[in-house]
């Protein structure tokens, strides 16, 4: 929706502004332990789930879709048209090697990204011996606000960048990228509070700028009537690889290897962003075919 309503030199940062209310949340749910620690884990569930429910409301009575133009549609679509409609979007995304490269970038980041919200709070509190009720607003905080301030700035480089150069949007991401890397050691190695925070602060700072410019770069290389289901399977990817590394790192702090493992994941953060720089190539600010 926000791709639709902002082209050309605002998308980055309508995309990021977007942004900062997932990480006003995410600083929010920091807080969970302290409001669990003073009533129960369920008032916790139910109190923000209710909040979710009343949102929900107000996005579909508030919220509506940009049109440009009237696609004339049968009164009602077959099973099999449906069908054949679903398998053709997915074939075209599918059978485009740049979606695959966009599909690999946005994936790999997704495990440290993962892992910093689920693992975070447990390293902090493990690595500065404070209890967890601490811990979490502390770490979920750190993240929340550094990101902030990560794709709001990653925003807006991009959208100056791209109207010098088409791989603007693609360099900003992988600047942001890049900073995660040096911010995985800091958080996994680091022995001390300053060494934690600013690991914590790079590591937001630098997934905000990739965060902001997902949809942007996904824009370049897809067309608007493919992007909704290209930016679901990235989604959906995403998702997979959180739920991967979620239980491998609960098994790796069983083992006391937390730390160490949480930094490991810089590996694959840097395949990525080599794949990234070396193949993904636009021809075009917005694809519109």
């Amino acid at each position: 929706l926000i791709a639709d309503y902002h082209r050309g030199n605002t998308r980055s940062l309508a995309v990021g502004i977007h942004m900062t209310g997932l990480y006003a949340g995410q600083a929010l749910g920091g807080f969970g332990a302290t409001v669990a620690s003073a009533w129960t884990w369920q008032t916790t569930f139910h109190t923000f789930g209710l909040i979710g429910i009343v949102y929900g409301l107000i996005l579909a009575l508030l919220l509506f879709e940009k049109r440009e133009h009237t696609i004339p549609r049968p009164e009602k679509a077959s099973s099999m048209g449906i069908l054949r409609s679903v398998k053709h979007s997915l074939g075209m995304l599918l059978g485009t090697i740049s979606f695959w490269i966009i599909l690999f970038y946005f994936a790999v980041p997704s495990f440290p990204g993962w892992a910093i919200k689920n693992w975070l709070p447990t390293l902090f509190s493990q690595t500065l011996a404070i209890d967890m009720s601490v811990a979490g607003p502390l770490s979920t905080i750190t993240i929340a606000v550094s990101s902030f301030i990560g794709v709001i700035a990653g925003g807006i480089i991009a959208d100056r960048w791209i109207m010098k150069n088409l791989r603007g949007r693609i360099y900003t991401g992988a600047i942001g990228l890049s900073l995660t890397i040096p911010a995985l050691f800091l958080i996994g190695f680091g022995g001390g509070l300053i060494s934690v925070l600013s690991g914590g602060i790079l590591f937001g700072i630098g997934f905000g700028m990739f965060d902001s410019n997902n949809m942007p770069i996904l824009c370049q290389f897809v067309s608007p009537g493919r992007r909704a289901a290209g930016y679901g399977l990235m989604n959906m990817t995403g998702v997979f690889a959180g739920a991967l590394i979620t239980e491998w790192l609960g098994k790796s702090t069983d083992a006391g290897n937390l730390g160490r493992d949480m930094a490991l994941l810089a590996i694959p953060v840097m395949a990525a962003l080599i794949l990234l720089l070396a193949f993904l190539k636009p021809r075009t600010a917005d694809m519109t075919e």
